[in-house]
C-alpha cells in the first residue's frame, strides 16, 4: 500500500539510503493525474522527504550556528514542499515561478534534486529570513578564541549572509561564462546526481571555465553557473549596458536560456554571438562569457 514504506532520517550522507529514497519515488505511478499539482503522490513523495536531513544536511554546510541552521532548516524545508507538492504553505502562489517546480517525470535523482535546490534558497534569502534573529557574534567564540562565524571560510556570518553571497562586491572581477544548451544539460545533472565538483570538471573540459572562477568554492562557482533566473527578472538583461556592438540581439536570445523554463532552444544565438564576435575582433568564448556575467550579476545582487 502506497505510504507504508519510510525512509531513514539520516541519509544526507547515505548515499545508499539516498538511492532507496529515490527507487521508492521513481516507483510511484506517476500518471497524468499523479503529477497535477496538489496530487496524493507529490503529498506523498514531499512526506518522505521531511523525514529525511536531506535538507538540514545542506544547511549543515552552510551555518555553523545551530540558531541559524535550524531556522534556515525550517525555511528551507516549507519552501521545497511547496516545490513539490505545488500547494502554498507559507509563500504566496501568485509570486511563484512555477516553471521551477518539482517535474516527477524528469529521469533525474530526487534526492539530488531537494539538495540542488535547498543551497540557492538558503544562500539567496538568508539575510531576510534570519534578520529578526541576529544574536551577538561573541556569543559563538570559544574557550580558546575560535569564533566560526568569522573563523570558518565556509560559514555564514551572523548578519544573516553567507560568506559565499554578493561574490562580486568582493571580487569585481570574476567572470562567469554560464553555459546553454547541451552543455548546460550536461552540468545540470551532474549537480542533481553528483556534486558541483562533478559539474565544473564538465565545464573546464568543454572550455568552458575562466580562471576568475577558481577563487570561489564549488558552490558558489555552481550557483553563478547554473542557478536560473528568475522568470520577471531575466528581461532586464536586455537593460543592462552592452560593452559591444551588436550586443542586444545575442542578449535577447541568451536570457531565456538561463532561466527555469525546460527545453529552451534558441537556434539564432549561437549566430548572434558570432556576428559579436567579429563586430568587435574578440572570441564568441568572450561574448557568452560576458553574456553569463551579466547574468551571474543579476541573481548574485
Amino acid at each position: 500500500m502506497m505510504g507504508e514504506w519510510k525512509p531513514k532520517h539520516r541519509l544526507a550522507d547515505d548515499p545508499a539510503a539516498r538511492e532507496e529514497l529515490d527507487r521508492h519515488v521513481r516507483g510511484i505511478d506517476w500518471t497524468d493525474r499523479a503529477v497535477e499539482f496538489g496530487s496524493r503522490e507529490r503529498m506523498l513523495a514531499a512526506a518522505w522527504m521531511q523525514q529525511t536531513d536531506l535538507v538540514e544536511g545542506e544547511m549543515r554546510r552552510l551555518y555553523p550556528v545551530e540558531e541559524q541552521r535550524d531556522t534556515m532548516t525550517r525555511w528551507v524545508t516549507v519552501r521545497v514542499f511547496e516545490k513539490i507538492t505545488g500547494v502554498p504553505v507559507e509563500s504566496k502562489s501568485t509570486q511563484w515561478n512555477w516553471n521551477g517546480l518539482w517535474d516527477p517525470t524528469e529521469p533525474t535523482s530526487f534526492c539530488g534534486w531537494v539538495r540542488r535546490i535547498s543551497l540557492p534558497l538558503a544562500q539567496w534569502n538568508a539575510k531576510r529570513v534570519l534578520k529578526t534573529r541576529t544574536p551577538s557574534a561573541s556569543a559563538f567564540e570559544t574557550e580558546d578564541g575560535h569564533n566560526p562565524v568569522y573563523d570558518d571560510a565556509s560559514s555564514t556570518s551572523v548578519a544573516g549572509g553567507s560568506m559565499a553571497s554578493a561574490p562580486f562586491e568582493r571580487d569585481p572581477t570574476l567572470r562567469v561564462p554560464r553555459p546553454v544548451g547541451r552543455i548546460r544539460k550536461q552540468m545540470m545533472r551532474a549537480v542533481t546526481d553528483g556534486t558541483c565538483e562533478d559539474a565544473i570538471r564538465i565545464a573546464r573540459d568543454a572550455g568552458l571555465w575562466d580562471h576568475t572562477l577558481d577563487r570561489l568554492d564549488a558552490n558558489t562557482a555552481c550557483m553563478l553557473m547554473l542557478a536560473p533566473i528568475p522568470q520577471d527578472m531575466a528581461p532586464l538583461l536586455e537593460h543592462d549596458p552592452h560593452p559591444w556592438t551588436g550586443m542586444h540581439d545575442a542578449v535577447r536570445l541568451y536570457w531565456p536560456t538561463q532561466t527555469s523554463r525546460r527545453r529552451v532552444w534558441q537556434p539564432d544565438l549561437k549566430r548572434a554571438v558570432q556576428r559579436v564576435a567579429a563586430a568587435n575582433d574578440v572570441t564568441e568564448f568572450d561574448v557568452i562569457r560576458e553574456l553569463g556575467t551579466m547574468a551571474a550579476r543579476l541573481i548574485s545582487d
